[in-house]
């Protein structure tokens, strides 16, 4: 039965909150009750989006709507929200501590077990970049030059850069993609979002592919 479900992950390039077409495609087959949890980091997170996000989803219909900051909560507060939400938001910024707080023990297992029930799960900037099997960290989100760690492996054989174009990344991409030794590199702009909906690629705005040393536009 598990298989049979939609599976979607939705990767966006920038800060929260997303667009209304991404809602849309996000909340297709919930019901206006359904558990919808954006989650965050306290410091050094997106914190200060969440009544944005609210808004939004309120106004698309939706009543439920919770915030949770992994790094203000214990560990079983976290677990118990994600096992019982229904759609899943994970916001921006230190992607280093996002990694730290999501991508590691029973937080990862569970937000694994949640995106193979049928969970969406939307990522913005840090939040996307914990996606793949292989997480590249940017030079601009560190003091170590580009980084390699193991992310959620919700996407394989790939790795993604956010705020491609805001943050010139064009070049640090190619790099990460010999350092992670995969085949294809994608680069997300600020207001774009790149969908991997049952493993399939879909592209939502501006997506740059790099791919055996060129780079493709990606235009929908």
């Amino acid at each position: 039965m598990m298989d049979k479900k939609v599976k979607k992950i939705i990767l966006g390039g920038g800060t929260p909150p997303p667009s209304k077409e991404i809602i849309d495609y996000a909340t297709e087959g919930l019901s206006s009750g359904a558990r919808i949890l954006y989650l965050t980091v306290r410091v050094g997170g997106a914190v200060k989006y969440q009544e944005q996000c609210r808004q939004l989803f309120y106004e698309a219909g939706f009543t439920h709507f919770e915030t949770i900051c992994g790094d203000d909560v214990e560990k079983e507060i976290l677990i118990k929200a994600i096992q019982s939400a229904e759609l899943i938001l994970i916001g921006s910024g230190n992607t280093l501590k996002y990694h730290r707080i999501y991508s590691k023990g029973e937080v990862k297992k569970v937000l694994i077990e949640a995106y193979y029930s049928g969970v969406p799960l939307v990522g913005f900037s840090a939040g996307s970049l914990i996606m793949p099997e292989t997480m590249l960290v940017s030079y601009k989100d560190n003091l170590f030059g580009i980084r390699v760690k193991k992310g959620l492996g919700l996407v394989t054989d790939c790795v993604i850069s956010a705020h491609y174009s805001k943050w010139r990344e064009h070049r640090m991409l190619r790099a990460g993609l010999k350092k992670a030794k995969v085949p294809i590199g994608y680069g997300i702009n600020d207001d774009s979002y790149l969908v991997f909906e049952n493993n399939r690629p879909r592209f939502f705005g501006t997506i740059y592919i790099e791919r055996n040393h060129q780079i493709k536009k990606s235009l929908v």
